[in-house]
């Protein structure tokens, strides 16, 4: 679930069939961990932009720089709700969960299967990738 839905935010799709809140926000854990190059505890645009660049999209291909770029700015403007140019751990899961939200059309607490696939269509749209 790559930055969660890539990047939570094109406001993300989850990459599983199957994505339950619980799970969403443990991978989402573990992908923040990992974005956090600095161990700061906050995620900056030069970290997003570093994990947006490594992330792989349609066809196994990585973001351009130009796009990884977007992706981070857009991601960094919808997540920093204090607007401190960082994201905390707990703005992230809290984008997360409305996308989740957003997603889990039937309300039911997993994003299945053809609502991941118009998960993934409506983000990779929202960046300009097919």
């Amino acid at each position: 679930m790559r930055m969660i839905f890539l990047a939570a935010l094109l406001l993300p799709a989850p990459a599983l069939a199957q994505e339950t809140r619980a799970s969403a926000a443990a991978k989402l854990d573990k992908e923040f961990a990992a974005s956090d190059a600095n161990h700061d505890g906050f995620l900056s645009l030069a970290e997003l932009q570093a994990r947006m660049g490594k992330m792989k999209v349609a066809g196994g291909k990585t973001l351009p720089p130009a796009k990884a770029k977007q992706v981070a700015q857009l991601f960094l403007t919808r997540a920093d709700t204090n607007k401190d140019k960082r994201v905390s751990e707990a703005e992230s899961q809290a984008m997360m969960r409305a996308v989740f939200a957003r997603y889990d059309v039937n309300g039911d607490g997993t994003v299945g299967g053809a609502e991941a696939a118009k998960a993934r269509a409506a983000a990779r749209a929202k960046v300009g990738v097919k």
